[in-house]
């Protein structure tokens, strides 16, 4: 109760304080400047006069302490009901401070203590990426279920909006407090409420480490491609890549698809990581500028690169490629180009990669979380991230080289369409060819078999399979190796490879289509 008396009493003072005079903090030298503070008149015409005056920043900012000392005043005194300044207080730094950005944040002491121990590895998830959300949204969007992982266990989907956890709901939350609440130790449970097409639906799911479910690799021996897919950046993406390189450089396949699309990012390190496998060591893969536009920090490849042949690499973006995802793939994309420009280059060394898909995120933007009194933190927006040749991420993304967009009907779908239409066997009692080949059998033996489910791989490998931009960048390595050993001169180096494949190959970019009369 003392507490709370002697916090009034300095807003109060602050309120007296502020009437007379105005202490401004001098942003050069940290010195403190007296200048008479310009209160709002009652008068309209004195409004008027203060609005053409030129805004004095540090003004405004003790002018609006007055007034908040001022509302904090008045509720304390003459609201009827009881208010708990702690969470009143609290509540109105976690808006305000939401608007600062999408990013920034405010973390309560209990938000923020949960957020450092969620990140010791003693904690684990259920396996899920989200779109980012500002306390006033009543859900967090699924943009991607691991597989196999606990939700995808569970059976949450793409596209799911949990709307409550362990009962709470969501509306209010920071995303950073909605996250934390999907943590918890291995082996504990969480309740989740989603909302799928209008229908509220529950789940129990099982907590447990997702960091070894976060890629997938395949190997397509018919065409000599390898195909891995990150969900995020993590420890062991870079070795796993690695893997894939020394087959290329082994002469082993004629193509790498890397699939970023759905990763909304992870770890920079982990990304400066995979990019050291492509490019000469000391190459620039990001740098960082403040709000004057002055660079902060560089980040360059710290070993050497371990793929030794131009074997053409198509990385696959799509909207949801954010963060460090898009920093991987517009920094492989520049240097590909650049190296081409390079005559010096050798060209065992000279790199093809292209970007196949739709424009990225364009998540662009470093916070910084600065812990502060009574055991609360804030996450800032403090920079920004920049390609090698400087050009911005932030909400402008990384265009691809050849734009496919996503055209794939998921396996369920594709499976109840064949049942029911489009063949004799979805009709009523039709003659089966087991019947006609062993007359003496009943049709109905062969249903359990059909009807077996599958398991999370062979989904994964049938949804390849039926995914389109998959099957473009498979084809394009197939025609660029085709062409190399038939034309070689028109895919010597990755302009003409570029203006190859898009002369021949038609993609969503527009095209003339003209009527015979």
């Amino acid at each position: 109760m003392k507490e709370k008396k002697y916090f009034f009493m300095i807003l109060m003072v602050l309120g007296s304080i502020l009437n007379a005079q105005e202490d401004v903090l001098c942003r050069s030298c940290l010195c403190v400047k007296k200048e008479p503070l310009l209160l709002a008149s009652s008068s309209s015409q004195d409004d008027n006069k203060d609005d053409k005056k030129e805004k004095n920043p540090e003004k405004d900012i003790y002018q609006w302490f007055k007034t908040y000392s001022e509302v904090v005043g008045l509720v304390e005194k003459k609201a009827f009901r009881s208010v708990d300044f702690s969470d009143f207080i609290q509540d109105s730094l976690k808006s305000a401070v939401s608007q600062v950005d999408a990013h920034s944040a405010f973390f309560t002491r209990d938000s923020y203590k949960t957020a450092m121990e969620s990140a010791t590895g003693e904690f684990s998830g259920i396996g899920i990426s989200i779109i980012g959300k500002s306390p006033d949204d009543e859900a967090l969007t699924i943009i991607d279920v691991v597989q196999p992982g606990p939700a995808q266990k569970a059976g949450l989907q793409a596209n799911d909006k949990i709307v409550e956890v362990d009962g709470k709901k969501l509306k209010g939350m920071t995303t950073d407090e909605a996250t934390s609440k999907l943590k918890g130790k291995i082996g504990t449970e969480v309740k989740i409420k989603v909302v799928r097409n209008k229908k509220p639906l529950e789940f129990a799911i099982t907590r447990d480490i997702i960091k070894d479910q976060t890629s997938s690799c395949y190997h397509f021996p018919d065409h000599g491609i390898y195909y891995l897919s990150l969900k995020m950046f993590a420890e062991n993406s870079a070795q796993q890549m690695s893997e894939l390189l020394h087959k290329a450089n082994a002469g082993k396949c004629k193509g790498i698809v890397l699939d970023l699309r759905r990763n909304p990012g992870g770890t920079l390190d982990s990304a400066i990581e995979m990019a050291g496998l492509f490019l000469e060591k000391g190459a620039m893969v990001a740098l960082t500028k403040n709000k004057f536009g002055m660079r902060v920090a560089e980040y360059r490849t710290k070993t050497e690169p371990v793929l030794k042949s131009d074997v053409p690499i198509f990385i696959l973006i799509d909207n949801f490629t954010a963060s460090a995802g898009e920093i991987l793939a517009g920094c492989l994309q520049y240097h590909s180009i650049k190296n081409f420009e390079d005559k010096n280059a050798k060209k065992n060394k000279r790199l093809m990669i292209f970007l196949v898909g739709v424009p990225t995120f364009g998540k662009g933007s470093v916070q910084e979380v600065i812990p502060i009194s009574n055991g609360c933190a804030l996450k800032l927006t403090t920079m920004l991230y920049y390609l090698p040749d400087e050009k911005l991420i932030q909400a402008r993304g990384i265009e691809p080289d050849f734009l496919i967009k996503p055209r794939m009907i998921p396996s369920d779908e594709l499976k109840w369409v064949s049942e029911m239409y489009g063949k004799e066997s979805s009709l009523k009692h039709y003659i089966t060819a087991e019947e006609v080949e062993n007359p003496g059998k009943k049709p109905e033996e062969k249903k359990k078999e059909d009807e077996k489910e599958k398991s999370w791989e062979e989904k994964h490998r049938e949804a390849l399979l039926s995914d389109i931009q998959v099957q473009t960048c498979v084809n394009m390595i197939n025609m660029l190796d085709n062409s190399r050993k038939n034309a070689p001169k028109m895919v010597k180096n990755r302009d003409k490879a570029l203006s190859f494949l898009k002369q021949h190959y038609m993609t969503d970019n527009p095209v003339q289509v003209v009527k015979i009369k």
